[in-house]
């Protein structure tokens, strides 16, 4: 296709995690860190320690939105690059604009002003970026916006036919029918959004998101007609940045949210799994109890496994119901900051960015998924609670029993002693000349043992026909 665009320029939203749920001051500071070498990775150690030092300030700030660059606001590339960082700290969320346009000429006029889509552009651009960030992709997701000027006047379906182009440059498995959410009108331009959302990623568990976040793409493509001025274009761009940052940064924690619940839906199935063997060994234990054949130390080392397989369970719970509160409340805040810009342009169409909230492919999906699987999964915890329970019981009765079986073994052992005792002390209380002969002796002791054992036996069956 011999068509150009004239000015093309490229912007990535990016979204790290700042603290998440259960993080520790190491794990905290590790993520502060590693944002933190996303603007400054070029910079020599001791100097880099400074910048990270500086954003690690504002780790505890509970203001909602940080400029971390303070009154600089921006790092630029260095020359003859045009482009710029923009960080900010937004509550529990590191946000990052990445600006770029292409190398200055001598006069500072852009080199790429006139370039042919052929010649893949955007996809210079976006390398260009994605070099200076070391490959480096948010943890919580990225947005790339792609955006230029047309040359003549176009109608809609070669305006489609050209961002259809430019996705092909820069997404190497690219299908546009599928990865296609929908278009619209946003200020003067035509703007069209695309997620590319890989599924089959030869992973599992929790290595899925750190793939997944490295192959998706969420792309816009915002092409404006030849009769705007670039200076213009620019500005309409511009005054939009910041309602783009905050508008992704909710969609982004949406999705993140979503397949972190997956996660965690994992664990909790694994951990049903593991359980089977005690629950199906509780089923047994009425026939054991009645043929005696229960093991106590096997029931302990059961209880022991069943108390590790609760721990976890219940932390996976908890990690799944905080997951479908983040959901539902980032999915509002989606809807409210696109009804706020959608005030803001009275003259623009952004019905398709409503998808993302309304449609059943996207957040009610989500949505529900999540709900439903706490919903199926909630009950095995109090399943799990009654079996470890029941098993206690069980333990306690047993030791109970034997317990009071040793004491009676006491008891009786105590009273044949005592026994013969005092029938050892009434024999030899006994006159007789020969009391201090062996085998006076010897007699007594036989004796005294033998009464102790008669009564001993007699303690013994007493108690057995009381019971």
């Amino acid at each position: 296709m011999n068509e150009k665009i004239i000015y093309p320029s490229i912007d990535l939203f990016l979204y790290d995690l700042k603290d998440g749920l259960g993080e520790d001051e190491t794990k905290i500071n590790g993520n502060c860190q590693d944002f933190c070498r996303k603007i400054y990775g070029d910079l020599k150690k001791a100097s880099f320690q400074e910048k990270y030092q500086e954003f690690l300030k504002h780790k505890n700030n509970g203001g909602d939105v940080i400029e971390l660059l303070g009154k600089a606001q921006k790092r630029g590339f260095p020359s003859p690059l045009d482009g710029y960082y923009y960080p900010l700290q937004i509550g529990d969320t590191y946000a990052l604009q990445v600006d770029y346009s292409g190398q200055l000429d001598a006069n500072g006029e852009p080199n790429y002003a006139n370039q042919d889509i052929d010649n893949a552009p955007f996809k210079k651009l976006k390398e260009e970026i994605t070099n200076r960030l070391s490959q480096q992709t948010g943890t919580i997701g990225q947005t790339w916006l792609l955006w230029g000027k047309l040359t003549n006047t176009k109608t809609e379906t070669e305006v489609e036919e050209i961002a259809k182009e430019c996705y092909t440059k820069i997404v190497s498995d690219y299908k546009w029918q599928r990865d296609f959410i929908g278009k619209g009108k946003f200020q003067e331009g035509t703007i069209f959004e695309l997620w590319y959302c890989p599924q089959n990623l030869g992973v599992d568990g929790k290595e899925f998101w750190d793939e997944f976040r490295k192959s998706s793409y969420h792309i816009l493509i915002w092409l404006f007609p030849e009769h705007i001025s670039p200076d213009e274009m620019s500005k309409q761009v511009q005054n939009v940045y910041y309602d783009l940052l905050r508008l992704w940064q909710y969609r982004h924690k949406v999705v993140w949210s979503y397949y972190q619940s997956r996660y965690q839906k994992q664990i909790l199935k694994k951990e049903y799994i593991e359980i089977q063997p005690s629950i199906n060994q509780t089923i047994e234990l009425p026939k054991l109890l009645q043929t005696n054949s229960l093991k106590l130390s096997k029931l302990q080392e059961t209880l022991t496994n069943n108390l590790i397989n609760l721990s976890d369970y219940t932390i996976a719970l908890n990690y799944l119901e905080n997951q479908s509160r983040i959901i539902p409340l980032n999915l509002e805040n989606y809807k409210s900051h696109l009804a706020d810009i959608e005030a803001k342009y009275t003259s623009s169409d952004l019905e398709f960015l409503k998808k993302f909230s309304e449609s059943e492919f996207y957040g009610k999906k989500y949505q529900r998924q999540v709900e439903a699987d706490y919903a199926i999964l909630s009950p095995g915890l109090t399943l799990l609670q009654n079996l470890n329970n029941t098993i206690q019981g069980i333990i306690d009765l047993e030791q109970t029993k034997s317990d009071r079986t040793l004491n009676t073994t006491i008891a009786i052992a105590g009273v044949g002693l005592a026994t013969s005792q005092i029938a050892s002390a009434v024999i030899l209380a006994q006159p007789n000349d020969y009391q201090q002969h062996l085998r006076f002796r010897a007699e007594v002791f036989g004796w005294s043992v033998g009464i102790g054992v008669f009564f001993a036996v007699l303690i013994f069956i007493g108690l057995r026909f009381r019971r």
